[in-house]
């Protein structure tokens, strides 16, 4: 591909993945795109087919860099409030990948480090869920912690925190939960004064 139409092709895909991770596939419209990309429509058309093709190389290109990013989940929500689990923009390619965590996972149990009872592939999606979570729902994450989920203040927190999860308690497998006695109230119990023993008349 010659050096101009590469550089026209990723101003369009820089473009797209804005426009589609703001307003979803549904809202997303061609003229914004090409206004942000500053082509013409027919271009657009030319390198990508049309706003499907288009959308599918959004998610190729966000899929491709590995870790959740703010804006791939945000396409994950849009294409699950408009589509559901059906008609999943390449499926065999993503499902792929999930094998790939999958395998790695598995790995992990065969060396002992995860426990080997647990599903691996419901351990992958555990492990999805919670790294996408803060990104899913930064409201949440102020409510609860008080924190942006964009600061770096929040963002060295939740890293320490999933690597020793990783290291320790997501590696042992879940216990019974203990009885915990609230030890103020078995105190106040234990001095609280009984009724006295009413004794027996004598005969």
């Amino acid at each position: 591909m010659p050096r101009d139409a590469d550089r026209t092709r990723r101003g369009i895909l820089a473009a797209a993945i804005d426009e589609f991770a703001a307003n979803g596939y549904a809202g997303a419209r061609i003229d914004r795109i090409a206004a942000r990309a500053a082509v013409n429509k027919r271009m657009i058309y030319h390198h990508f087919g049309g706003k499907r093709a288009l959308f599918e190389a959004v998610l190729a290109d966000r899929l491709a860099t590995g870790a959740p990013s703010a804006e791939l989940v945000r396409l994950w929500m849009y294409e699950a409030l408009e589509r559901g689990d059906d008609d999943i923009v390449r499926l065999s390619e993503r499902t792929a990948l999930a094998a790939t965590r999958i395998d790695a996972i598995r790995s992990a149990q065969a060396r002992g480090e995860l426990p080997p009872e647990l599903d691996s592939a419901l351990l992958a999606l555990a492990r999805t869920a919670v790294e996408v979570f803060p990104l899913a729902f930064p409201q949440l994450v102020r409510v609860v912690t008080g924190r942006r989920a964009a600061s770096p203040e929040f963002h060295e927190a939740w890293s320490t925190f999933m690597r020793d999860w990783q290291r320790s308690g997501a590696s042992q497998l879940p216990t019974k939960p203990r009885l915990r006695l609230d030890r103020s109230r078995v105190s106040q119990a234990a001095r609280r004064p009984t009724a006295p023993t009413p004794r027996t008349p004598p005969r």
